[in-house]
């Protein structure tokens, strides 16, 4: 099916605009239904999510199925409930030259790279889970003191 550049299709259907994300701090990350690690990461993911979420940010967790319904059934079982996205094995992630799956980049609040980096261990999560969490906590603290002076 033909789609938007700069969209990504969500497994249980609808899209998501990559441009509708500008302003929020962004947690990408790339997994597949037949990658072991990812198993662990995405219930981590989808706890995040709904973290950063309340700080106005998000983690957007790509599969790299060619089969959508594999992807669907795997987020389904793994983390019941957290939106996942189907881009498939030529979308983004050959696009950004991903080495290894899961892979995880941060983006600030400007759409940079901040972090980047691949496994499911505790060590990587908590690290990047940091980052996207202190990214996301300094801009809602400096929204919260001058939202009084925006007249």
């Amino acid at each position: 099916s033909a789609r938007a550049p700069g969209a990504l299709e969500r497994a249980d259907g609808g899209t998501l605009l990559l441009s509708s994300l500008k302003g929020q701090v962004v947690v990408l990350s790339f997994w597949a239904s037949w990658c072991g690690p990812c198993r662990k990461d995405l219930p981590r993911l989808a706890a995040l999510d709904g973290e950063l979420a309340r700080l106005g940010g998000r983690v957007v967790a790509v599969s790299i199925d060619a089969d959508a319904r594999n992807a669907a059934d795997f987020a389904r079982r793994h983390a019941p409930g957290m939106s996942v996205y189907v881009d498939g094995p030529d979308g983004l992630v050959r696009t950004l030259d991903v080495p290894a799956l899961p892979y995880t980049f941060v983006f600030d609040r400007g759409g940079v790279v901040v972090w980047c980096g691949g496994g499911a261990d505790e060590t990587t999560f908590a690290t990047f889970g940091n980052t996207a969490r202190k990214l996301s906590v300094a801009r809602a603290t400096a929204t919260q003191s001058t939202e009084g002076d925006s007249r």
